[in-house]
């Protein structure tokens, strides 16, 4: 097997640190479309290498295949989005290799460019649409005068694994919380993932959970309230990564205005790990979690509003 290329963030520090608004941009090719992703999930490029098939293995995944002493599943992206691909000699196809919610993965790819570093700002939201590229684009960035469709890996390897704690409808109120009473906002622009937890949180007795595809949109309905005397959120639940404003920017927001810092914000993301949680904890978030797990951030929320009535007993 070959040499593996130096990883793409080994040496840059992402600028998610202080709730900068900002990302790095990895761009690869397929079909002759450019596509993207957040390089805080890249581990490292590699060239194409041969895999070993395995038992009743979805379609889109090619099989398994032993990186440094790691067995790693490979999905071809072709496959999975139904793209023919423009190189037909497969020795020249690239790998890229990932790391989120404390799993690797690998996904096969025509050909990998370069690192672009951009504001979310400038990421500019997906129209609704059908069929799998409903959730596994997130998100349209201009570069270099060329449009780079944003994959949300997550949510692609989600679907194909079909996990079981992501199709669950509720959460048992073991606290006795009262649920029905309580604002929750919800910024996630997964399309899958945002309705999977919209469905989990009302499905649990938070009947007044509102979804917002990004963070620019759930500021911008916080601003509002603000200025119409309206009721505030409870608590607020948001992504990381996502178009407009990110999750950190939007928590740095809510925590710097005095009429709003008393809100809670629980940030529920794939780059929430031990390593990276300190960012959040720079801009204010009171608890992190790291997806998929619905169950978890249910329990938080329910524990603060328990916490809440305890102490004003």
């Amino acid at each position: 097997m070959a040499e593996p290329q130096t990883p793409p963030n080994q040496h840059a520090e992402i600028l998610l640190e202080s709730g900068t608004n900002e990302l790095e941009v990895l761009v690869f090719g397929l079909g002759g479309q450019a596509y993207g992703v957040n390089v805080a999930k890249v581990r490292e490029v590699i060239p194409f290498v041969e895999v070993a098939a395995s038992p009743s293995q979805p379609d889109c995944v090619r099989g398994m295949f032993n990186l440094r002493g790691v067995v790693l599943p490979l999905v071809d992206l072709h496959h999975y989005l139904d793209i023919p691909p423009q190189e037909p000699d497969e020795a020249h196809r690239r790998i890229i290799v990932t790391e989120f919610n404390g799993q690797r993965a690998a996904f096969l790819v025509e050909s990998v460019e370069q690192i672009h570093r951009m504001s979310w700002r400038d990421m500019r939201p997906v129209p609704e649409t059908h069929g799998k590229s409903h959730f596994a684009i997130t998100g349209i960035a201009e570069i270099n005068e060329r449009l780079i469709l944003m994959l949300d890996f997550e949510s692609i390897l989600d679907h194909i694994s079909l996990q079981d704690q992501l199709h669950i409808t509720r959460v048992d109120n073991t606290l006795g919380v009262d649920r029905q009473s309580k604002r929750i906002l919800f910024a996630e622009d997964s399309h899958f993932i945002g309705q999977l937890m919209h469905k989990v949180l009302t499905g649990s007795g938070y009947e007044q959970t509102k979804l917002y595809r990004n963070g620019f949109d759930a500021w911008s309905a916080i601003e509002h309230a603000v200025a119409q005397g309206e009721p505030l959120p409870d608590l607020v639940v948001s992504d990381i990564e996502m178009p407009q404003m990110d999750g950190l920017a939007l928590t740095r927001r809510i925590k710097e205005s005095p009429d709003l810092r008393h809100i809670p914000v629980i940030l529920f993301s794939s780059l929430i790990t031990e390593d990276t949680r300190h960012k959040g904890e720079i801009v204010g978030a009171d608890k992190q979690v790291a997806k998929p797990q619905l169950p978890e951030v249910v329990g938080l929320i329910d524990e603060h509003f328990h916490q809440l009535r305890s102490s004003a007993a």
